[in-house]
């Protein structure tokens, strides 16, 4: 009789192992996922220059947005090494991302500064004309 409460309780034992060991293995793969999207979006914000984007949106206006939008940098392979498969995946896309979302948003900050800029300075150019033309006598 002993025996087999015994074998019931590490039948009990191995049945509730082998149901939570999917739910572990589970649980770490969300950990390595949230680490690798941690790493990737912390590495972004150091790699990419947003000013240079910005400013290259101002000088540059459409043509640097559409490059800003096409173009995805690739993370550096010396970040990669060692790591699992699942982390690479998921660093690799998320940086590309968010990258690209960096780029973008800032190439497109600098295309309406730098638009706005150049809608005043026409406006303080055409008005200045058109004092300057008045004042003269002389008519077009």
């Amino acid at each position: 009789m002993q025996i087999t409460s015994i074998f019931h309780v590490f039948v009990s034992l191995m049945v509730i192992l082998i149901i939570n060991l999917p739910c572990m293995s589970l649980a770490q793969q969300n950990t390595i996922q949230q680490q690798a999207i941690a790493d990737a979006e912390q590495d972004v914000l150091v790699d990419v220059n947003g000013n240079l984007w910005f400013l290259g949106g101002c000088l540059g206006n459409i043509t640097v947005l559409i490059i800003a939008s096409v173009f995805e940098p690739h993370p550096p392979a010396s970040r990669l090494l060692g790591k699992s498969p699942e982390y690479i995946a998921v660093y690799t896309d998320t940086y590309r991302r968010k990258a690209s979302n960096l780029q973008t948003s800032r190439a497109l900050a600098g295309c309406l500064t730098g638009t706005a800029v150049a809608c005043v300075g026409y406006s303080f150019l055409i008005i200045a004309t058109i004092n300057e033309s008045s004042g003269s006598g002389y008519y077009w």
